[in-house]
């Protein structure tokens, strides 16, 4: 049971997600990251019952493509588990988007795709999600609703997190 990743493009994905957290405030949602998930690979990152819980999650690339959305956080380049609205200096910003899983799945995936011609399974548990259109202006800032009590218990994966690799700049 949980909710998983899977990465369906040929580069490794670096995943970032937040989830529903009473103990958070006033936004009362944690996020945790990084992920690597390699090409082809499929990763818990939430154990538990998957089920009535909306998810947020960010991920991106090394070639610049990334899956995002307008629900924005302050995230770290070194692995983290914060409160939603922490910052810190050396953060940057981050638009995340909503996966809401409804009640009867007990475990969910989000398959990340970098083409609307890969092929789909037919199964409701399975979301395909393309990156994000780039030069798209966004035009409102979101936050995360109040978490609903949730009814199936889960908590994040914190093993195996990562530091995102240092990107290199070209020069023209």
């Amino acid at each position: 049971m949980g909710l998983y990743f899977q990465n369906s493009t040929n580069r490794t994905v670096y995943v970032t997600y937040g989830y529903p957290n009473r103990g958070c405030g006033p936004v009362n949602y944690a996020k945790i990251g990084w992920y690597a998930i390699a090409p082809g690979q499929r990763r818990l990152l939430w154990s538990g019952y998957a089920g009535g819980n909306t998810f947020y999650y960010y991920a991106e690339d090394g070639v610049g493509r990334t899956w995002s959305g307008v629900y924005f956080t302050d995230v770290s380049n070194q692995a983290f588990h914060w409160c939603w609205d922490t910052r810190c200096a050396s953060c940057r910003s981050v638009g995340m988007r909503p996966v809401s899983v409804p009640f009867f799945y007990s475990d969910y995936t989000v398959n990340l795709i970098s083409s609307s011609s890969q092929r789909r399974s037919k199964a409701g548990n399975i979301r395909y999600v393309l990156p994000s259109a780039k030069g798209v202006r966004v035009q409102a800032k979101k936050i995360p609703l109040l978490a609903k009590k949730r009814r199936g218990k889960g908590k994040p994966v914190s093993v195996r997190r990562v530091s995102l690799p240092k990107r290199t700049v070209r020069k023209k």
